[in-house]
C-alpha cells in the first residue's frame, strides 16, 4: 500500500530562491508526495512564485497564506494541521535535495516501522559553490535504540536536523506534538529533541541526502546582532532548553532520558537562565535564583554527567561557588 508524504516548506520573503527548491521536491523520485507551502505574510511575491512553480508540476500542493508573519514554528504548525500525508517532511525554502531524499527517508521509516527517521547532510556555500559534508557518524550495521539516539542528540553526539528528519503523522497527532510559537529560536531542536523522547522506534539513513544553503540573505547574517538582540536569541536559547527538559521529565518513553533530563538538561537551562540575568545586569534576579535549594540542587546534580558534558558542571561550579566572579564574567562577555 502507498504511503503518502507531506512535504511541509515554510516560507518568508524568499522568493529569490524558492523556485529551485519547488523544482528539487518535484523532482523527487517518489510518487504519492503532497507539497505544502506556507507563505509566512511574505511581501516579496513568495507565495505566488511557489504557486506557478507548483501549477506547472503536476504535484499535489497546497499554498497556505497566512495572514500576520509568525515566525518559522507558526508555519510548520499551520502546515502541519493541513497535511493529508501519513508521514511528514518540513523542507527549508531555500534548500534543495537529492532526487532520493524522500524515498530514502521513507524506506527508513517504513522498514523499521519506526516513528521517526534521519539522515546526514551537505552544507553549499552559494558564494564560493564549496560544499561540506555533515554527516551522523553512526555505523550503518549496528542497531541503535531510540534511548540510545536521543541521550546521543542531547549531548550533541549526533547532529540530525529537522529538515532532514521524517515523522509519522499518526505518532505526531497521538502524543500532541507542535512546535512552540512563542519561541523563534531553536524552536526545531525542542521539537526534535520532544519527538526522539517519545519514540518507541528511530531509524537513520547514514547517507548526506540534503543540501544546507548557506547565502547572505540568511537571516543570521542579514540582521544586525545588537546586544539586546543576542540576549533576547540567547534567552529563547534558554527557555528552550529548560521547557524541552521539563518535558523529557514528565513524557519520556525512557527512564534515562528522563534521568538526563532531570540531572543535567535541567542544570545547563537553569545556567544559561542564570547567565541571561547576568548579562542583563540583574543582580537582584541572579542572586534571588541562586538562592533557592532547588536552584542549588539542579546545578549540583550536573556533576553525574560530569564525564559526558564536563562543562555544563564545571559551569555550576563556578556559579555555586564563584557566584560574583560569574556574574562579572557573564556581564563583561556580553559588551
Amino acid at each position: 500500500m502507498a504511503q503518502k508524504v507531506s512535504v511541509i516548506v515554510p516560507a518568508y520573503n524568499g522568493a529569490k530562491r524558492i523556485e529551485r527548491t519547488i523544482s528539487s521536491i518535484v523532482e523527487q523520485d517518489c510518487d504519492d508526495i503532497e507539497i505544502i507551502v506556507v507563505d509566512d505574510a511574505s511581501s516579496d511575491g513568495t507565495g505566488e512564485v511557489a504557486g506557478d512553480a507548483l501549477a506547472r508540476s503536476g504535484r499535489d500542493f497546497r499554498i497556505i497564506t497566512r495572514e500576520a508573519n509568525g515566525g518559522c514554528a507558526a508555519s510548520r504548525n499551520s502546515g502541519l494541521r493541513e497535511a493529508s500525508g501519513d508521514y511528514v517532511i518540513f523542507f527549508d525554502a531555500d534548500d534543495i535535495a537529492d532526487p532520493d531524499f524522500v524515498s530514502t527517508l521513507l524506506g527508513a521509516i517504513t522498514k523499521n516501522d519506526s516513528e521517526v527517521a534521519f539522515c546526514g547532510y551537505r552544507k553549499l556555500f552559494e558564494e564560493t559553490g564549496e560544499e561540506r559534508e555533515v554527516p551522523l557518524g553512526l555505523h550503518h550495521a549496528r542497531h541503535y535504540s531510540a534511548e540510545e539516539l536521543t541521550v546521543m542528540y542531547i549531548f550533541s553526539r549526533i547532529k540530525p536536523a529537522i529538515w532532514t528528519t521524517i515523522f509519522k503523522k499518526s505518532f505526531l497527532t497521538s502524543v500532541g506534538l507542535e512546535f512552540t510559537e512563542v519561541c523563534r529560536f531553536a524552536e526545531d531542536v525542542e521539537f526534535l529533541t520532544k519527538a526522539f523522547s517519545r519514540s518507541r522506534s528511530i531509524f537513520f539513513s547514514t547517507g548526506c541526502h540534503y543540501t544546507y544553503l548557506q547565502h547572505v540573505d540568511m537571516m543570521s547574517k542579514t540582521t544586525r546582532q545588537t546586544r539586546d538582540k543576542f540576549i533576547r536569541r540567547y534567552a529563547d536559547n534558554a527557555a528552550v532548553v529548560c521547557r524541552t527538559a521539563r518535558y523529557l521529565a514528565e513524557h519520556a518513553e525512557s527512564p534515562k532520558v528522563r534521568d538526563v533530563a532531570v540531572n543535567f538538561m535541567m542544570a545547563e537551562g537553569l545556567i544559561k537562565t542564570l547567565n541571561v540575568a547576568a548579562m542583563r545586569n540583574d543582580e537582584a534576579e541572579y542572586y534571588r535564583m541562586l538562592s533557592e535549594p532547588e536552584t542549588r540542587w539542579t546545578l549540583a546534580a550536573s556533576r553525574r554527567y560530569f564525564f559526558q558534558k564536563p562543562e555544563v558542571f564545571v559551569k555550576a561550579a563556578r556559579l555555586l561557588f564563584a557566584p560574583r566572579a560569574y556574574f562579572r564574567k557573564r556581564l563583561k562577555s556580553c559588551g
